[in-house]
């Protein structure tokens, strides 16, 4: 199974129960996403397929719809639960819970993990809203344009720079 945005945030629901640290729908949304802008970046390849996933600027920051209609009903709650997707095949659904199988992502999510650990929702979605993000670059007020991987890759290669840079 090609890696997805909800097999990403099932594995951060995953950490969050594990280290019994609340999550919230901002939360997981925000780390979703840049879980994928350091994946463009290190790795050259996404952490969302672009057959299910699109990356969304909407009015609190980049939003990948499949992970916020999978954990809405969620709304302002801990999430605890994983998600999951149903598949049609042969006339029967099955409900299959989509897992991070990809150990170098799951190695970004853990750094993403732990390196915005200490930052509440709010303090994600302003991070995300500087001017010069992807999602300053996209949003205007009533629509959900959509954030192009060029630009999430071009603004998280140049954070890994600057972050080798400073520690070098």
């Amino acid at each position: 199974m090609n890696t997805n945005a909800i097999a990403v945030a099932n594995y951060f629901v995953d950490l969050a129960v594990k280290e019994k640290i609340e999550i919230k729908q901002f939360g997981l949304m925000k780390r979703v996403y840049v879980t994928h802008g350091f994946s463009l970046a290190l790795l050259d390849y996404p952490a969302l397929d672009s057959q299910f996933d699109v990356v969304e600027a909407w009015k609190n920051g980049p939003v990948i719809p499949s992970v916020y209609h999978s954990f809405k009903h969620n709304r302002n709650n801990p999430i605890t639960e994983k998600s999951f997707t149903v598949e049609v095949g042969d006339g029967k659904f099955d409900f299959i819970t989509p897992e991070l199988e990809d150990s170098e992502i799951q190695q970004i999510a853990q750094a993403v993990w732990k390196r915005y650990s200490g930052m509440d929702d709010f303090e994600l979605i302003k991070l995300l809203h500087k001017e010069g993000t992807p999602w300053s670059l996209c949003y205007e007020e009533g629509k959900n344009n959509k954030i192009p991987d060029l630009y999430t890759k071009a603004y998280y290669k140049k954070l890994v720079e600057y972050e080798s840079g400073r520690h070098s």
